[in-house]
């Protein structure tokens, strides 16, 4: 099933030169569009996905800014050993 077409105005140098880009890759006007979004579509899914965290991280109790270098670091170090144990550790045995 075929999707429904719509018409779009835009300047003649852009559709030439998004013309020219679809003869180079021997593929359709509306292909080369389709290709050009994907990185909007890829940035906007980050973007949600970083909003999540950000949500999460306050829900938990936020950052905890505000600790001494060395609390981050212990912090970063038992975080590292409780996944090491959780993924890795049984690969040691």
């Amino acid at each position: 099933m075929e999707s429904p077409l719509v018409t779009i105005q835009i300047p003649a140098s852009l559709y030439a030169e998004l013309q020219a880009l679809a003869e180079e890759e021997h593929t359709t006007l509306a292909e080369v569009i389709e290709r050009l979004l994907v990185p909007s579509r890829q940035r906007r899914a980050w973007l949600r996905d970083l909003a999540a965290l950000r949500e999460r991280i306050q829900r938990d109790g936020g950052l905890q800014i505000g600790k001494t270098k060395e609390a981050v670091v212990e912090q970063m170090r038992e975080s590292r050993r409780q996944i090491f144990e959780a993924e890795f550790a049984h690969l040691c045995r």
